[in-house]
């Protein structure tokens, strides 16, 4: 027999263990008759500074069953079960382009399903691209086919590696079950806010690969998708460019799921004037802001803050302009992590942000960033994507280089230029401007508001707190439309996923994306 149990709240100054099989005997569950304890979920309520607590929720199996009926607290565990499903085109090559977590899930699905994914990336596998973004960071010299935005695992790869997300779906387990088999941290399965750390995601992916070639699929990096050959709406080819070599070669496909990232902007292009269908969408821009992480676990935790249990601080900064129907809000909070330049472009300079598993840096980040929309941009195709590279190549010729520029928040709210460098985790040029004259007067303005709003916490605004910039790339541009299988609207054979695509907003929901359109496009159930 296996039954769940909720809501077993536990203070973080007292034993865990003892306090939870405590609370378990209490609901009629004596040690001697648990065969296996699972965590389902660990959560922590830190609303009073001076009381936190931890909250379980726990799957036991028993070796003897017991009534239910007495504790309310129990309901029996429901086994999983998948739908079985079998490959309508088996054995035949399917290309995926794009290594992220859509990319590598999709291709790893169609592998399980006995395709042969072919996978295509402009960037390098990830222990070469590891060097070259280290050197980059060393000599400003940047690759713009393998960097923080582009190679093995994406993205995604370089940044705090968080897989909560708001989604449901019946394949977030898997996705779960196979980050840890190639080599995550068990906890990510019950933690409430699950994260994987750069260092580690760096390895996972790695042996993702592995796993889809042993299963049969094959992967060519540094092989940029130039172009595409389209007879009749539907594909053909590829054009690919051996980015090492130069040579290009057509590899003929009539499949093709594209698991671009958001800074694809070339492959962007060049899909639309193929005929794929797309819209602009929402997305938001700002700038990093980074506090000592002490400071952030202090206006956490309070007094608890040295309670070896508790993990660096996360938090959630929202702010609603309901006069002009816009949020100002932080995204992708990386706690004890690092500014990172995530330029992908020539001329072009941006940051984004990361961590380690450990969360230890003496820093914390999170963006702080402005929706924005087509009445900010205009409703051109890719007018979006030109402010964004505005900015960019802005930000570079401010700075002269791959670098960032930067301002103390209690300047940027006084309008005035910091005059003192700072200390921070990012490793390029910083550049001290007065960010006030560097976005659109819509940013610049709800910028201020938020802060304004928050500065009545005095550890989350004050004169230690720096703001660094800017940060353009918190999702895709553009949205490449599909039919309710996954399919473009208008060329047939070409399923565009992910984030890049416009239907996912980090690594959890891309991951599902990928397993959940080869699941719709290339299968059926077994009845």
């Amino acid at each position: 027999m296996k039954v769940n149990i909720s809501n077993i709240i536990v203070s973080i100054n007292k034993n865990q263990e003892k306090e939870i099989y405590k609370e378990l005997e209490k609901n009629g569950i004596s040690r001697d008759n648990i065969e296996n304890l699972k965590y389902l979920k660990k959560s922590i309520d830190s609303r009073k500074k001076n009381d936190i607590k931890f909250i379980y929720t726990l799957e036991i199996s028993l070796k003897k069953n017991i009534n239910l009926e007495k504790y309310s607290k129990l309901s029996l565990a429901k086994d999983e079960s998948y739908d079985k499903r079998v490959a309508l085109y088996p054995q035949r090559e399917v290309a995926v382009v794009g290594t992220g977590p859509a990319g590598l899930f999709s291709a790893l699905r169609l592998a399980e399903l006995g395709y042969i994914p072919i996978v295509f990336e402009r960037g390098e596998e990830v222990d070469k691209r590891n060097m070259t973004t280290d050197n980059f960071i060393k000599t400003s010299i940047l690759n713009p086919n393998s960097n923080i935005q582009f190679g093995e695992g994406g993205a995604g790869t370089y940044s705090d590696g968080k897989l909560n997300t708001r989604i449901k779906s019946e394949y977030i387990e898997k996705v779960f079950k196979e980050f840890i088999e190639c080599g995550a941290q068990e906890e990510i399965f019950w933690n409430y806010k699950p994260h994987i750390g750069t260092d580690v995601l760096r390895i996972v992916v790695k042996n993702l690969r592995e796993k889809i070639k042993s299963l049969g699929g094959k992967f060519y990096f540094s092989s940029l998708v130039e172009d595409i050959e389209v007879k009749n709406n539907e594909i053909k080819s590829l054009k690919i460019l051996e980015v090492d070599s130069g040579k290009r070669y057509n590899y003929d496909i009539d499949k093709v799921i594209f698991a671009i990232g958001h800074s694809s902007r070339d492959t962007y292009k060049m899909l639309y004037s193929k005929g794929i269908a797309m819209e602009n969408k929402p997305f938001a821009i700002g700038v990093r802001i980074e506090h000592l992480r002490k400071d952030i676990d202090k206006m956490q935790y309070g007094e608890a803050v040295s309670n070896p249990l508790l993990e660096a601080a996360t938090y959630n900064m929202a702010f609603n302009n309901k006069k002009e129907t816009r949020g100002t809000f932080s995204f992708c909070m990386c706690p004890g992590g690092e500014i990172v330049n995530a330029s992908s472009e020539m001329g072009a300079s941006l940051v984004n942000g990361m961590s380690y598993s450990t969360r230890n840096g003496k820093f914390s980040n999170s963006a702080i960033v402005v929706g924005v929309s087509e009445r900010d941009y205009g409703s051109q195709i890719f007018s979006g994507m030109y402010l964004q590279e505005e900015l960019e190549k802005k930000n570079y010729e401010i700075v002269g280089n791959y670098g960032a520029i930067y301002q103390n928040v209690i300047d940027f709210m006084k309008n005035q230029k910091t005059s003192f460098e700072i200390e921070s985790s990012y490793k390029m040029k910083l550049f001290s401007y007065d960010i006030n004259n560097f976005f659109p007067d819509y940013i610049r303005r709800n910028l201020h508001s938020a802060f304004e709003n928050w500065s009545k916490n005095k550890l989350f605004i004050s004169n230690k707190v720096n703001l660094i910039g800017p940060e353009t790339r918190t999702s895709a541009p553009v949205k490449i439309l599909r039919d309710l299988k996954g399919e473009s609207i208008s060329i047939k054979g070409i399923f565009p996923i992910g984030e890049g695509a416009g239907y996912a907003g980090g690594i959890m929901s891309a991951a599902v994306d990928g397993i959940k359109i080869v699941d719709l496009a290339f299968s059926k159930k077994i009845v």
